[in-house]
């Protein structure tokens, strides 16, 4: 028996040598899947903002305006729609409720799990878009708002916001 296994140890040290050689490539592109499309989020999802709302003068640097958090559910379609309603505090003034008007707006799951989805605010709050990213099998939404469109200036909410699936089913 000895004989056997002291005969098998140079193709078992053959393959350990090609996995550790081939275990230590990089990334080179981010995976694909037929899984990551607009259907892999429909459903609700609550999420959690929070970051600085900064100023958006014409001709002028950007200043913060304060501290912003948030809590809005958001419902998308699976077809690139979605309605949300908000609840948002800025420096500690509430500016939005969630029994106001519902936002609307549309939103792409990309082949590789990242998105971005556009909110079109009917109280006054300026058009964002949001860049995320789909973990977890869909049951969470990581996002950054990256400002108002035509993003001019970068940050002009400097926010970050984590989504969770409202109801999952097994399967």
């Amino acid at each position: 028996m000895t004989k056997i296994i002291l005969k098998g140890l140079p193709l078992l040290a053959a393959a350990l040598f090609a996995a550790a050689t081939t275990g230590n490539a990089q990334i080179s592109t981010v995976s694909t899947s037929r899984f990551c499309n607009n259907w892999l989020i429909a459903g609700v999802y609550g999420f959690t903002v929070e970051g600085t709302k900064l100023s958006n003068p014409p001709n002028a640097p950007v200043t913060p305006l304060g501290p912003q958090v948030g809590i809005p559910i958001t419902e998308f379609d699976g077809k690139g729609n979605l309605v949300q309603v908000d609840s948002v505090t800025l420096d500690g003034v509430q500016v939005a409720n969630l029994t106001e008007t519902p936002t609307l707006g549309t939103y792409t799951v990309n082949p590789d799990c990242t998105g971005t989805y556009t909110l079109n605010f009917t109280d006054g709050r300026p058009t964002v878009t949001t860049f995320f990213v789909v973990v977890d099998d869909g049951k969470e939404i990581d996002a950054m708002v990256r400002g108002v469109p035509p993003n001019t200036i970068p940050g002009v909410l400097a926010t970050r916001a984590i989504g969770k699936r409202r109801f999952s089913f097994p399967g």
